[in-house]
C-alpha cells in the first residue's frame, strides 16, 4: 500500500493521503511546539516530548498512553508500541541517502531487522526559486504499517532531519 503525505501552512498541518483520500489529518498547535494533534479511528492522538531534558515522547490516544518514540542519536531512534504499560512492539528507524549530492533520503522502519515501511523523501524543484517537499510512504507489511506507525515514523523521521541539521550548523541539540 502505498500513501503520500502533503503538509501544508509551513508545516504546521499535514495530511496522510490514499488515493488522494486523506485518511489522517493532524496539526501542530503553534509553530514553535514539538506537541502534534491527529485523529484516526475516531480517537484523537497526541504526541508530545516527555521532558526537556530527555530525548523521548509520549504518544496518547483519549488519554492513555499507548506509544513511545525514543530518539538517541548514538543508540538509533526507536518506536515503542505499548500495551498495559508494556512494550508491546518495537520498531527502529534507519536513514539511508541516495546519492551525496542529492536531498533524496529512505528512512525504513524495522521491526525484528524486517522491514515494514519506508519512507521516501526528496525535494522536488517547481521553479529556480521553489522547491516543494515530496514525501510518499511505501508499507511493506500490513499488519504492522498501520497508519498510526506511519505517523510516529513521519515524526521520528522530522526528529532526524533536525538532529542533522543542528549538526549541520554546528550548534548543540539538547534533549
Amino acid at each position: 500500500m502505498n500513501y503520500k503525505v502533503r503538509y501544508q501552512m509551513g508545516k504546521k498541518d499535514f495530511q496522510i493521503l490514499e488515493n488522494n483520500m486523506p485518511i489522517i489529518k493532524g496539526s501542530r498547535p503553534s509553530w514553535f511546539s514539538s506537541k502534534i494533534i491527529f485523529f484516526y479511528n475516531n480517537k484523537t492522538y497526541e504526541i508530545q516530548k516527555i521532558s526537556f531534558w530527555k530525548s523521548q515522547y509520549r504518544v496518547t490516544a483519549g488519554g492513555v498512553e499507548v506509544a513511545k518514540i525514543i530518539a538517541k542519536s548514538l543508540k538509533g531512534y526507536f518506536i515503542q508500541i505499548l500495551e498495559n504499560d508494556r512494550i508491546k512492539e518495537e520498531y527502529s528507524v534507519t536513514k539511508t541517502t541516495k546519492s551525496i549530492w542529492s536531498s533524496a533520503r529512505i528512512y525504513t522502519v524495522l521491526y525484528s531487522n524486517s522491514e515494514i515501511l519506508k519512507i521516501d523523501y526528496k525535494w522536488l524543484k517547481h521553479s529556480w526559486i521553489r522547491y516543494t517537499e515530496d514525501i510518499s510512504v511505501e508499507v511493506l507489511d500490513e499488519n504492522r504499517g498501520g497508519p498510526h506507525v506511519i505517523v510516529y515514523s513521519l515524526f521520528l523521521m522530522r526528529i532526524i532531519q533536525q538532529a542533522e541539521d543542528a549538526a549541520a550548523s554546528g550548534s548543540v541539540v539538547y534533549g
